[in-house]
């Protein structure tokens, strides 16, 4: 073994062939052999020494040594089967199997890790009732009794743990967690902080390792993150992620990189690692972003500036924001006849020309906004941009878990609609010539939705949204709408650092009613009442060591249909001299259908450790709609970040567009 560790392994084989075949028949030798290949992942030439001695000469030991090589040799072709998907067939190998508690064990901890509880109960009671003080059993039935949220039965398994076997560094660490699951703290800090320097003092393993990485998490969940980030430094070490403790933080974070060869453990610490480091850091991140689309001067030919600023910081167990908004609109300008008038189909202009007032319209306001979020809620409050003609206070809140592979986010919202300047900050009718100079638009979308998500990390993934909003404005009708968008994608290419996807989505949208109009008390948003689209989506993501990109474009067919509505859906804005001429004025209803086709890239550049710059262009195209919208970015990181880069990259999202 000495010369085993020095790295002679030649040498020792050598000695160890020669001492067995001295004296082939000695069941000692045979035994002290088949042991030093087993203990040098030899397991099959193990067996073999071992097969080649009669079985009438074997000993206790020899029969001991035997039967765990076999279950270990068992166990690996289970383990080889559930690795790639097929659970149910490593099952039944291990079923067919003389039964034992080492399988028994196994077959528990799947069912625990799968959240199968009957089952998993089951398992662990049958090994109670062949080893009542069994500690890895009692430790499981208090982990699947934690997870169901039954705590006194979990209490009532820890506190009936005795014997040697929990006296080991990896007992210890899992009874713990179970501590800490139960809320007993302190309990769960003692143990801890017992077990971590025995830890730190063995050479690396997985059973250090593990103590070490599950103490970082223990640390970070109990509001001290820079202990937590000191005790992975340490679990990196004793995984091998690292042969020395890292001293600074590129060299730290750039061990945080994906690597294929890892093995689950060192992926996990690595993971770990990086999401709390990034969770502790101080991001400042100034975008500009443009959008326009091409319409009729004064309402619908809109061109979109907005700059955003945000900065986010660690709070508790997420992080905080501050944002603000600079927005500029402009709307450009109405079409004037030869004597100066307008007459577009805006405001009240249609009915009676216009002149005088402002021809071109724009508006520009500030918005800002707060919030924080984590793993399970976020939340936000904030305003619509202020200098506009009509603000309001806007935000959300949603929570986010799951129920077994199904991920899914419920929210609650109060949401500008800003695809329009009259939507978003609304305008003012002309003032001139009887004509009202009333304020309207405004429309805020008030409602909640549900989310859910399949993605188990493999070559399918489905996701699916339901929304449900009141959509009111100032001076403007309500309506309702309700939004149904799924889809599925499959990953033609899953690496860790290159992506292609192709799916297929469908999306089904109905409104109340048909406020897509500018005249005064229409809402200026799209609002068909049927709309249903399919389209196929192409996407490709890679990142290397400074760069990440994301290009992708789909092909899209839709149809729509809207009903006849009234021009001037609240009369009573109208002056009462027009009011029964406005009453007869319709819009008629129509329909259409079209193909489409959208394409977009989006990349980003680290500079340095602390700074990254990124920038997106993408094209929409589809009957009588074609937006362009563009964007730059820079990001500061305070301390700094070797990781990997975001795949896709993640640029700031306007905030009336959350």
């Amino acid at each position: 073994r000495d010369l085993v560790s020095a790295g002679s392994r030649s040498e020792a084989d050598a000695i160890m062939r020669a001492m067995v075949n001295r004296q082939p028949g000695d069941a000692d030798r045979v035994y002290a052999y088949g042991l030093y290949l087993s203990g040098n992942n030899q397991d099959e030439m193990a067996l073999a020494q071992i097969n080649a001695l009669p079985r009438g000469q074997w000993t206790d030991n020899i029969r001991e040594l035997e039967a765990r090589l076999q279950s270990d040799n068992v166990l690996r072709q289970a383990n080889q089967l559930r690795d790639s998907g097929q659970e149910a067939r490593a099952i039944a190998l291990i079923n067919q199997q003389p039964t034992s508690v080492r399988y028994a064990l196994t077959l528990a901890d799947w069912a625990q890790q799968r959240g199968d509880s009957q089952t998993a109960i089951a398992e662990y009671q049958r090994v109670l009732g062949q080893q009542p003080d069994n500690g890895d059993a009692r430790l499981g039935l208090a982990e699947v009794y934690l997870a169901d949220g039954d705590k006194n039965a979990a209490r009532a398994q820890v506190a009936q743990l005795k014997g040697e076997d929990i006296d080991s560094i990896n007992m210890q660490r899992r009874i713990a967690q179970a501590q800490a699951g139960l809320g007993d703290r302190a309990q769960a800090q003692q143990t801890f902080a017992r077990i971590v320097p025995q830890a730190k003092a063995q050479p690396p393993s997985m059973e250090s390792a593990l103590v070490l990485r599950d103490a970082a998490r223990f640390q970070a969940q109990n509001g001290e993150p820079q202990q937590a980030l000191e005790g992975y430094k340490d679990a990196m070490v004793a995984s091998g992620v690292a042969r020395e403790r890292p001293q600074d933080n590129d060299t730290f974070t750039r061990l945080t990189r994906n690597d294929s060869s890892d093995y689950w453990l060192k992926r996990g610490i690595r993971s770990d690692a990086a999401d709390l480091y990034r969770q502790q850091d101080l991001n400042v991140t100034l975008e500009h972003d443009y959008w326009g689309s091409s319409g009729t001067g004064g309402y619908s030919d809109l061109k979109a500036h907005t700059t955003m600023l945000h900065v986010d910081a660690p709070l508790a167990d997420g992080r905080m924001f501050f944002r603000t908004d600079l927005v500029n609109m402009d709307a450009g300008s109405f079409s004037t006849k030869s004597d100066g008038s307008y007459s577009p189909s805006w405001g009240t202009c249609g009915e009676i020309a216009c002149t005088g007032g402002s021809k071109h319209q724009s508006d520009s306001g500030a918005s800002v906004a707060v919030g924080w979020k984590n793993d399970t809620w976020s939340g936000d409050i904030g305003t619509t941009p202020m200098g506009f003609n009509v603000v309001d206070v806007v935000g959300g809140l949603s929570y986010s878990s799951d129920v077994g592979p199904l991920g899914y986010t419920v929210n609650l919202h109060r949401r500008p609609i800003s695809s329009s300047l009259l939507a978003f900050g609304g305008q003012k009718d002309n003032p001139n010539d009887g004509h009202t100079g009333k304020t309207w638009g405004g429309v805020r979308a008030d409602g909640g939705g549900v989310s859910l998500s399949y993605d188990k990390g493999e070559a399918n993934g489905v996701w699916s949204s339901l929304g449900v909003d009141q959509l009111t404005g100032k001076n403007v009708a309500d309506n309702w709408r309700v939004r149904w968008m799924t889809g599925y994608y499959y990953k033609v290419i899953n690496e860790d650092n290159r992506r292609v996807t192709v799916g297929l989505n469908n999306m089904l949208w109905h409104y109340d009613k048909d406020l897509s109009g500018y005249t005064l008390g229409q809402g200026g948003y799209y609002s068909p009442q049927e709309y249903v689209s399919f389209s196929v989506p192409v996407t490709w993501r890679q990142r290397t060591e400074n760069w990440s990109w994301e290009l992708g474009g789909s092909v899209s067919w839709s149809h729509s249909r809207t009903k006849t509505e009234a021009r001037y859906p609240l009369l009573n804005l109208i002056p009462s001299q027009y009011r029964h001429d406005a009453s007869q004025l319709t819009e008629e209803g129509s329909s259409s259908s079209g193909v489409g086709y959208t394409a977009r890239a989006l990349i980003e550049r680290r500079v340095t450790s602390n700074w990254f710059v990124g920038a997106a262009v993408d094209i929409q195209q589809a009957k009588d709609y074609t937006p362009s919208h563009a964007l730059l970015y820079v990001r500061y990181s305070a301390s700094g970040w070797q990781g990997d880069m975001d795949i896709p990259p993640q640029p700031l999202v306007p905030y009336a567009d959350w």
